[in-house]
């Protein structure tokens, strides 16, 4: 307790003026941002598509298989000029079925509002069947 000092009314508190020393530290910052090395390290390879200009869609006439997907889910299939109802579960073995007969792209209509999941599923399915060509198109029905 002998080395505590006490303080009277009297004593005068002195502030420490801390400007030089933000004027050092935008020094030092300065100093270490000019002279970092910043290395480029290898990241992931990724495939991009080229540039060359893109191929249009194929004929309507070309195309003997349609499929058609609704807003609410629904899959359908037309065949020449026969339309009707397949679902997710018909896809494969429609595909497959007029794969086997000859090979021709397939077009894939879509509903506007119908959910993305819906043509990825008929879209991989499509691929598992056998199909070459896939074109989706966007549909206002």
């Amino acid at each position: 307790m002998r080395n505590r000092k006490h303080f009277n009314e009297n004593d005068e508190m002195t502030d420490i003026n801390i400007s030089p020393l933000i004027d050092m530290v935008f020094i030092l910052l300065i100093f270490f941002i000019v002279t970092t090395v910043f290395v480029e390290e290898e990241g992931m390879a990724t495939n991009t598509p080229d540039p060359s200009p893109q191929t249009d869609p194929p004929d309507e006439e070309k195309v003997r298989l349609t499929l058609l997907i609704k807003s609410n889910g629904e899959v359908f299939s037309k065949l020449g000029n026969v339309q009707k109802n397949i679902g997710l579960g018909g896809v494969r073995a429609l595909v497959q079925q007029e794969m086997q007969r000859e090979v021709y792209p397939i077009l894939v209509n879509v509903e506007k509002d119908s959910r993305i999941g819906t043509y990825v599923t008929v879209h991989d399915t499509c691929m598992l069947a056998g199909a070459e060509g896939i074109t989706m198109k966007v549909v206002q029905e």
